[in-house]
């Protein structure tokens, strides 16, 4: 009966003693409240350095970078521009081609028509040659009886048209001369200017 006895005091005292530390538990950390966890701290490794920061570059350094840029992009402009002006060099030199060559021709058509005409007028001059010396064909194909005045005449008349025909061939021949002159010296700019944008031909392998 005594043994019972305690065994019921003994739990009633355990079970106040939670009861007891439940409440204080409650009232110290309320229900709802969040519970702040503690930030893990890490171990120090004494082997570990701390890093220190980079120290800000001098301002000898940094215009000694800025200077290098500079001549970096003064270097690409440059090259740049070289360029340009080779291929401003080249339009500018096959359009100069394409120029002379176009007037080259022109300048040998007006000369073959200068040449045309000069022989047309030798021919003219060769008959008319012919027509005075056979004065009196010429006056029989004319049906003039009087020649003695007739022959004269005709004459006067065939050497006027001579000199007419010598005066036009002067004039020819001298713009045939001038001609050729121009085009002898567009035709050796031309030849020059097809050499220098021909390409260079190919070294055959062995």
């Amino acid at each position: 009966m005594k043994k019972c006895t305690f065994i019921v005091t003994l739990i009633t005292t355990v079970v106040a003693f939670g009861f007891t530390r439940a409440i204080a538990q409650t009232v110290q950390d309320p229900p709802g409240r969040p519970r702040q966890a503690k930030p893990t701290q890490k171990p120090l490794d004494p082997a570990e350095k701390p890093v220190a920061p980079a120290p800000a570059p001098e301002p000898e350094e940094l215009m000694r970078r800025a200077i290098t840029d500079l001549s970096i992009q003064i270097g690409l402009l440059t090259d740049e521009m070289k360029k340009l002006r080779r291929d401003t060099d080249r339009n500018a030199g096959i359009l100069e081609l394409l120029l002379n060559e176009e007037r080259l021709t022109k300048l040998e058509d007006k000369l073959q028509e200068a040449t045309n005409n000069k022989g047309q007028l030798d021919a003219r001059e060769q008959d008319i040659n012919r027509r005075m010396k056979n004065i009196q064909a010429e006056l029989a194909m004319r049906g003039i009886l009087r020649r003695d005045e007739a022959e004269a005449a005709a004459r006067a008349e065939l050497q006027r048209g001579l000199e007419d025909v010598h005066n036009q061939q002067s004039i020819w021949q001298q713009r045939i001369a001038e001609l050729n002159e121009q085009a002898v010296r567009i035709r050796a700019r031309v030849e020059t200017l097809r050499k220098k944008f021909e390409p260079e031909p190919k070294e055959e392998k062995e």
